[in-house]
């Protein structure tokens, strides 16, 4: 037998390949994911911070669409006075 194909039928190759394998199946897109999170909290210093930041500006456009929108419709006595 040679030598080759005696560290191929090596159980011990065949688990660490094996291993090998797993660790890029898992790793790659952990990894994605993790640059992903790292580059949307960069700005913000933490993921919390992210998800507040966009909350705080949907509070704010909708303040500002509700003002906008008691600036142009009358007050509901004025039709009366």
């Amino acid at each position: 037998m040679s030598l080759k194909s005696y560290i191929l039928q090596s159980t011990l190759f065949q688990k660490t390949f094996s291993l090998t394998i797993w660790a890029l199946i898992v790793g790659i897109p952990l990894l994605i994911v993790v640059l992903v999170i790292y580059c949307a909290t960069k700005g913000t210093g933490n993921i919390a911070g992210l998800i507040i930041d966009k909350s705080a500006k949907r509070v704010r456009a909708y303040q500002q669409q509700q003002r906008k929108k008691e600036k142009s419709d009358p007050p509901r006595g004025a039709m009366y006075a």
